[in-house]
C-alpha cells in the first residue's frame, strides 16, 4: 500500500530533507535491478534524519536506510515503505594527523557514514595510518560497513571502530563500539537507528609500508574478483572450512546464466548483471547455487547480500519483509 497523502505532506516539510515518491531503487544499487520504493527521502543532517524517523515511527511506516547499495538486492516488485538516504553532507573525514609523529601512536579519525569505505581506506593509507588496509577494496559506505561488520584478509570493522554516532527518532547520540554485539558480517545496531558517523581507532605507521600493504591487497582483489561489471560483491558468506566461491565452483556452476544474470567466470561467489537482469534472475541463480552446494558439499550457504521487499525463496518466514529497518548497504 502506498503512503497516505498526509504522511507525504509531513515528510515534505521537514527542513533539510528532500523527498521523491515512487522512486526507482535500481539506480541506487550496484547490481542495478529491482523496483520502486513508495518514497525516498534524503537528509542533510542528523536533525533532519531524526525528524523523518519520528514521522515514520508515528505513522508506523516501514523504512530502511540505504547506503551505497553495494550489497543490496531489491525485489522486482519494489519496496512498500520509505527509504532513507544520507546526503553528500555525510561524506567527510575529520582528524587526519600531520605527517610528523611517532610510529604506533594512536590516532582517532571521524568519518561521515556516507563516505565510501574504500575511499577512506585510501586516504588513511596516504596519511600513513595503519589498521584499515583490509578495507581498501571493499565497496560500500562506512555506515553500511559498520552495519555488516565488513571485512577481508583477516580484518574487520569490529577491530577498528571506536565509537558510532546513531540517529533515532529521539535524536543523535554516540555509542561505544564495545557496547554493541559484533559477529561475522553482522553488527547488532539498536532498533530504529541509522549510522551517521564513525570514529576509527587507527595507528601511525610507516607511510611507504602502509601504502605497499594497501596496494598488495588491491592487486590480490583485482586478480581474484570481477572488474568493470555490475555486481553486489559476494553473494554468500564464507562458511567454516572453506570459501563459498570454491564450493560453488566445485558444484560446476561457474559461468551459468539465468536470463540476464550470470555466475561470474572470475569468482563463482559473484553474480553479474549482464545488462538486462532482473532480481528474479538473481534469485533463481542464488537458489541454484545454494541447492547445488548443499547437494555436493553438504553445506548450507547463508546470503551475504540482503534482499529488500521480499524474502529469499528458501526462507520459511511469516515476517513482513518491510518490517526490518536494518539495511545500510
Amino acid at each position: 500500500m502506498a503512503l497516505l497523502p498526509d504522511v507525504i505532506r509531513e515528510l515534505r516539510v521537514v527542513e533539510g530533507a528532500r523527498l521523491w515518491v515512487d522512486a526507482p531503487l535500481a539506480p541506487f544499487t550496484t547490481i542495478g535491478t529491482g523496483g520502486k520504493a513508495d518514497v525516498l527521502v534524503t537528509v542533510v543532517d542528523t536533525s533532519a534524519a531524526a525528524a523523518i524517523l519520528r514521522i515514520l515511527r508515528d505513522h508506523e511506516v516501514p523504512w530502511v536506510c540505504l547506503g551505497a547499495g553495494t550489497d543490496l538486492l531489491v525485489a522486482d516488485e519494489g519496496y512498500r515503505g520509505a527509504v532513507v538516504k544520507l546526503d553528500d553532507t555525510f561524506h567527510y573525514v575529520e582528524g587526519l594527523p600531520e605527517m610528523s609523529g611517532c610510529a604506533g601512536e594512536a590516532v582517532t579519525v571521524t568519518v561521515g557514514a556516507g563516505t565510501l569505505l574504500a575511499r577512506f581506506a585510501a586516504v588513511a593509507a596516504e596519511a600513513g595510518l595503519s589498521g584499515l588496509e583490509f578495507a581498501c577494496g571493499i565497496p560500500g559506505s562506512v555506515g553500511g560497513a559498520v552495519a555488516t561488520n565488513a571485512g577481508a584478509y583477516d580484518g574487520s570493522m569490529a577491530q577498528v571502530v571506536e565509537q558510532i554516532e546513531l540517529v533515532t527518532a529521539s535524536g543523535a547520540s554516540w555509542v561505544r563500539a564495545a557496547d554493541l554485539d559484533w559477529e561475522y558480517r553482522w553488527c547488532r545496531l539498536p532498533a530504529g537507528a541509522v549510522v551517521t558517523a564513525v570514529r576509527f581507532a587507527l595507528a601511525r605507521g610507516d607511510t611507504a609500508a602502509v601504502l605497499e600493504h594497501h596496494r598488495s591487497i588491491l592487486r590480490q582483489r583485482r586478480r581474484a574478483q570481477p572488474r568493470g561489471v555490475r555486481t553486489f560483491g559476494c553473494t554468500f558468506k564464507n562458511p567454516g572450512g572453506g570459501g563459498a566461491g570454491r564450493l560453488i565452483d566445485a558444484a560446476g556452476l561457474r559461468g551459468v546464466r539465468r536470463g540476464g544474470a550470470e555466475i561470474s567466470r572470475v569468482h563463482a561467489n559473484f553474480l553479474v548483471n549482464l545488462g538486462d537482469a532482473t532480481t528474479a534472475d538473481m534469485l533463481a541463480l542464488m537458489s541454484l547455487m545454494r541447492d547445488e552446494v548443499e547437494r555436493t558439499s553438504n553445506v548450507s550457504l547463508e546470503p551475504e547480500v540482503r534482499l529488500l521487499g521480499a524474502t529469499f525463496p528458501w526462507e520459511q518466514s511469516g515476517v513482513d519483509p518491510g518490517e526490518s529497518p536494518d539495511v545500510h548497504g
